[in-house]
C-alpha cells in the first residue's frame, strides 16, 4: 500500500509503455532528467538554478480538502552537483498568497534537470483561498550557512507500471496506477532513517498527466551500501492516460 507522506533522497528515471493520450497541461520540452548513476563524492554547492512551473492541476482529496499538486522543471547549468531548495506559493485572483511551502530537492548532478512534484493545501495545510495560479522560485539562503544539503540520490531499476483501481485514490482524480520498484543503496555509507520519493506520470507525447510523492512500506530502517529494497505503491493519481512514469527517490 503506498502512505501519502514526504521524506528521504535519490533520483532514477525509468520509462513503462501503456496506452498513449493527451495532458491536460501542455509543456512539449521534454525533461532532460538527473540519472542514477551520479554518487556523491564532494559537498554539493548552493547554486542558482533554472526554476520554472511546468504543471499543475487543483483538485480535492479524499476528505473534500482543496489541493494543488504542481511540477518544477529544475535545472542545473553549473559544472558540480547543486543544492537547490525552492519556494512554491499558490496566488488567488488578487495575487495573494493562500498557500505556500519550501522545499529542499535532491542533488542534481551538473548540466541535468529534474522534474520535482509538490502539493499545496490538502487536509494537512489547508488553503485560505481559491487558488488561481502557482508561482514557484529557487529560494535564496535557504539552508542558513555556507555550503550546502547532502541529499544524494539512490538507484533504481525493475520499475512496473500498471493501471489500478480509483477505489485506492485519495483524490478525486479519473485514473489510478500502481508502481512496483527496485531501490539500492549506491553510495558510499549505509542509509539510516528516512527517504522522500515521488513518481511523475507522463503520456505518449511527454506531457505530465499526473503523480504523486510519498513513503515505502518496505524502506528498511538502515540500508547499508549497496543492498537494495523493493517498494510498492497504489492509487497514484492522474487527470489522464499515462505511458510512462520517472521515478525519484533520495537521502532526507
Amino acid at each position: 500500500m503506498h502512505v501519502r507522506t514526504t521524506a528521504l533522497a535519490t533520483i532514477a528515471v525509468l520509462a513503462v509503455t501503456l496506452t498513449a493520450c493527451s495532458s491536460d497541461k501542455p509543456d512539449s520540452k521534454a525533461a532532460h532528467a538527473a540519472g542514477d548513476s551520479a554518487p556523491v563524492a564532494n559537498q554539493p554547492s548552493e547554486s542558482r538554478a533554472d526554476v520554472r512551473l511546468v504543471w499543475s492541476h487543483t483538485g480535492k482529496d479524499d476528505s473534500g480538502d482543496t489541493s494543488v499538486t504542481y511540477v518544477a522543471r529544475v535545472t542545473n547549468p553549473g559544472n558540480s552537483l547543486a543544492s537547490v531548495a525552492i519556494d512554491a506559493r499558490a496566488l488567488d485572483k488578487t495575487g495573494t498568497i493562500v498557500g505556500s511551502g519550501q522545499e529542499t530537492l535532491p542533488n542534481i548532478p551538473a548540466h541535468t534537470t529534474l522534474d520535482f512534484l509538490g502539493t499545496l493545501g490538502g487536509s494537512f495545510t489547508q488553503l485560505t483561498g481559491t487558488p488561481e495560479k502557482i508561482d514557484v522560485t529557487q529560494a535564496k539562503d535557504a539552508f542558513g550557512r555556507a555550503g550546502a544539503v547532502e541529499q544524494p540520490m539512490l538507484a533504481s531499476s525493475e520499475l512496473k507500471l500498471t493501471q489500478g483501481s480509483r477505489d485506492d485514490l485519495f483524490t478525486n482524480d479519473p485514473f489510478s496506477y500502481n508502481l512496483t520498484v527496485k531501490v539500492t543503496n549506491n553510495t558510499h555509507s549505509d542509509l539510516n532513517g528516512m527517504v522522500t520519493q515521488q513518481v511523475i506520470l507522463y503520456d505518449a507525447a511527454g506531457q505530465i498527466v499526473g503523480g504523486d510523492s510519498g513513503s515505502s512500506d518496505n524502506a528498511p530502517d538502515n540500508l547499508p551500501a549497496g543492498m537494495s529494497y523493493r517498494e510498492q505503491w497504489t492509487g497514484i493519481p492522474a487527470q489522464d492516460k499515462a505511458t510512462r512514469a520517472v521515478y525519484t527517490v533520495w537521502e532526507g
